[in-house]
């Protein structure tokens, strides 16, 4: 079972969530007919550039250099730094995407991940929370706001997030890396978060 529960936090990873997002605003929102191919790769690299080469990379290479203990970032103490270069590089995506006037749905869901990053930082350096549910918890949230604001039924892809969620909640668990609180405190921070912010703005 331990071995299934890292196999669900990886595949799972937080990092993943901004393309996770991006891709299904992008196909669910519209914006694939009339969106030219070469923008769409162009923001598929500027995301997998900004929000998971350089953060797992820089995880890596402080690891390397013996500035944090463990790459899973286990120890409270090991997370500041990191979120730090998380909430850089997702900053960065947001301005790109702002700059070049994107669609508002896809700025609004990356100003939730950068504020959910915001977020993460900040009670890190007390407290240790799920990244996973966060990350989890902004998707939903965005998914949830993004279905109600257009009328679009997501019912489908809703359940399947929330189930998800139950998934990778129950893993993180199981390992030990939380308990209750922590990932009850993430999700619904983030999840509330990411509604306000794509109801909103």
């Amino acid at each position: 079972m331990r071995t299934l529960s890292l196999i669900i936090s990886s595949i799972f990873h937080p990092t993943f969530i901004p393309l996770i997002g991006f891709l299904l605003l992008y196909s669910f929102s519209g914006y694939a007919v009339y969106l030219p191919e070469n923008i769409f790769w162009f923001s598929i690299l500027v995301i997998v550039q900004f929000t998971i080469l350089i953060p797992v990379g820089a995880v890596y290479y402080l690891y390397w250099r013996k500035k944090i203990s463990s790459i899973n970032l286990s120890v409270k103490e090991d997370r500041p730094l990191p979120l730090i270069i998380n909430l850089i590089s997702y900053s960065v995506v947001f301005l790109i995407f702002r700059y070049l006037n994107y669609p508002h749905i896809i700025i609004s869901f990356f100003s939730a991940v950068v504020l959910a990053s915001v977020f993460s930082m900040l009670i890190s350096f007390s407290y240790k929370i799920s990244l996973h549910m966060v990350a989890w918890g902004t998707l939903a949230g965005t998914i949830i706001a993004f279905s109600l604001k257009i009328g679009l039924e997501l019912h489908f892809l809703i359940s399947i997030i929330l189930l998800l969620t139950g998934i990778i909640a129950s893993a993180r668990l199981w390992l030990n890396h939380h308990n209750i609180q922590q990932i009850s405190y993430a999700w619904s921070g983030s999840i509330v978060m990411a509604f306000l912010i794509i109801s909103f703005i």
